[in-house]
């Protein structure tokens, strides 16, 4: 993995070690993940509670997407599916729940404990194709290094 993708992994690593609530979790990680690139145009974390995706900490502008049921857009098909979804085009994608009229490619990486769905990292980008292979591994390692943290929190 490239130096600077390894170094937020271990960014965010260090920066959960000592928080102690789910939120603080969350807010750490996405202020670090959100810097990584001038391109994500809106960060944050859906947490899955009560069977629908629930809005967490995130940067960037207000999202009327606060709930999102489990077969909703692309983060309920990323949390139903249990896998990474990356879209080029989301306007070419009828999953798509618009969130910004801007947003052109969106990724989204479940955080799973073994098979269970704990939440998301969501990223939208206002530019097309923004989403690389190397960027969904990074942030499927991310997601890791956040579950870890979270279980050890509850």
């Amino acid at each position: 993995m490239e130096a600077h993708r390894q170094k937020l992994i271990d960014d965010v690593r260090r920066a959960i070690a000592d928080k102690s609530t789910e939120t603080d979790i969350l807010q750490a990680a996405v202020e670090l993940i959100d810097a990584f690139s001038d391109n994500f145009d809106w960060t944050g974390f859906y947490m899955l509670k009560d069977g629908v995706l629930k809005v967490g900490p995130y940067i960037g502008p207000p999202t009327p997407h606060t709930v999102i049921e489990l077969n909703a857009g692309l983060c309920g098909a990323a949390a139903s599916q249990r896998q990474s979804i990356v879209v080029d085009d989301v306007n070419a994608d009828p999953r798509f729940l618009a969130c910004s009229v801007t947003t052109r490619s969106e990724i989204v990486v479940p955080l799973l404990d073994a098979d269970t769905v704990l939440g998301e990292i969501d990223i939208d980008s206002n530019e097309p194709g923004h989403f690389t292979e190397q960027d969904r591994v990074m942030l499927e390692a991310v997601a890791q290094v956040v579950v870890e943290r979270l279980k050890t929190a509850r």
